[in-house]
């Protein structure tokens, strides 16, 4: 409790936070990524925060706040219902052994992921709220850094791929950390480019360099990508968009590359600087993806409108291999949400995509409409259907469109330069 309360008044040094309070509907959202310290799967589900989905029932239905739920909220819990119903009785019509205890427990936590996200943007995030989140986010990398560079000391300063250990021994995923931390350094980005305090605009810099040190160690490309993609789109967008803070933060800019040179320079060994920079598009890793794609394509067609049903595609896929069972999925979010839940559930993730990108536009939001591709990149080639960093970075961007579609007459730097 006392490490809350610590962080609380680092976030807001002005003692705000615990006079006001903020409400357990937005501690819920701004405590999901530090549950990467005790992460129990390889892609750091919310199976992983379930402290998070407790805290926002808690602010739901025991809390004095009440949130109205919004048309778009409503729709997409009542749609991906029905959906998974329908997924699932045609599934167990055909194949009634393909219904297990451990498909409909995905079900019902794919449920949990969308009342959570609903509940999220229904509630009217105030400017104070949006700032402590986007910095909570932030320095959340601290956290991710942190696992990264542990397991890197404890594999004697390993020069190959180093897989992140929880603090509960769970190896994690080196592309669904990286995407993490693709999230998180957004969101630290953008406090770098828009504070007006020189000292906070330094806090959130190393916060930068901690997290693009621990992607390098990972030997995730596609996360080492997307940060440059979000670093220049980013930078391109703030110096078109606004009048101020342009040589601030071109200064910042070029160091961050000094830094990733000599991070490169220092850190990355010959094995793993042809991997990123030599032979990207020519191994087996990438050969299988494909592969995974294709085939998950190919049964998607067989059910394309409500798919198999949530978790069941797996045994499917083990047909396919000639294996009793697989746990993999399809490696792409994409191809994820068609088999798991048809084009029609496809289209209804779309509509949350468009509301963000639409709702950045008429608000003027463009240098945060120009960090979505990079993050759109990482989680398009990962199976990021029930990811914490996925629905993270959903929430995340859409109460920042909300937020500036709503108030027009405000902008960004208005939101945090002085927050």
């Amino acid at each position: 409790m006392s490490a809350v309360v610590s962080a609380a008044h680092l976030l807001n040094p002005t003692g705000s936070v615990s006079k006001r309070g903020y409400s357990p509907a937005v501690w819920a959202v701004a405590l999901l990524p530090y549950f990467i310290l005790v992460c129990g799967d390889n892609s750091f589900t919310f199976q992983s925060a379930y402290f998070c989905l407790g805290l926002m029932v808690f602010a739901a239905f025991f809390s004095k706040e009440r949130a109205a739920y919004s048309r778009h909220a409503i729709g997409l819990i009542v749609s991906y219902l029905i959906i998974m119903g329908i997924g699932n009785l045609v599934t167990l019509a055909i194949a009634s052994e393909m219904i297990t205890s451990r498909s409909l427990i995905r079900a019902l936590m794919f449920l949990a992921i969308i009342w959570f996200f609903a509940h999220a943007i229904s509630r009217r995030w105030s400017p104070r709220e949006i700032t402590f989140l986007l910095k909570s986010v932030a320095l959340s990398t601290f956290a991710s850094a942190f696992l990264e560079l542990k397991t890197w000391v404890e594999n004697g300063f390993y020069a190959g791929r180093v897989y992140p250990v929880s603090l509960t021994g769970h190896m994690i995923d080196a592309n669904f950390f990286a995407l993490l931390l693709v999230v998180q350094i957004s969101c630290a980005f953008l406090l770098v480019v828009y504070s007006s305090n020189v000292r906070v605009k330094i806090l959130y810099f190393i916060l930068i360099s901690f997290g693009l040190a621990s992607v390098m160690l990972t030997g995730s490309r596609s996360g080492l990508l997307c940060i440059v993609l979000v670093i220049a789109f980013g930078y391109i967008a703030f110096v078109c968009s606004e009048r101020t803070g342009k040589l601030s933060t071109t200064v910042l800019v070029f160091v961050l590359v000094a830094v990733a040179l000599f991070l490169i320079n220092r850190f990355m060994g010959d094995w793993m600087f042809n991997r990123f920079f030599k032979n990207s598009y020519n191994d087996g890793s990438n050969q299988f993806r494909v592969e995974l794609w294709v085939k998950a394509v190919q049964r998607w067609m067989s059910r394309p409108l409500f798919g198999f049903g949530v978790g069941n595609y797996n045994y499917f896929s083990a047909e396919d291999w000639g294996v009793v069972e697989t746990s993999t999925t399809t490696h792409g979010t994409i191809t994820d949400f068609l088999v798991d839940f048809g084009l029609i559930g496809l289209l209804l993730f779309f509509s949350v995509l468009i509301r963000i990108f639409r709702g950045l536009l008429q608000g003027k939001g463009y240098t945060p409409l120009a960090l979505c591709p990079g993050i759109v990149v990482c989680w398009l080639i990962v199976g990021a259907e029930r990811t914490v960093a996925l629905w993270l970075f959903l929430i995340i961007f859409y109460v920042l469109a909300d937020y500036l579609s709503c108030n027009q007459e405000h902008s960004m730097k208005g939101l945090l330069s002085e927050r």
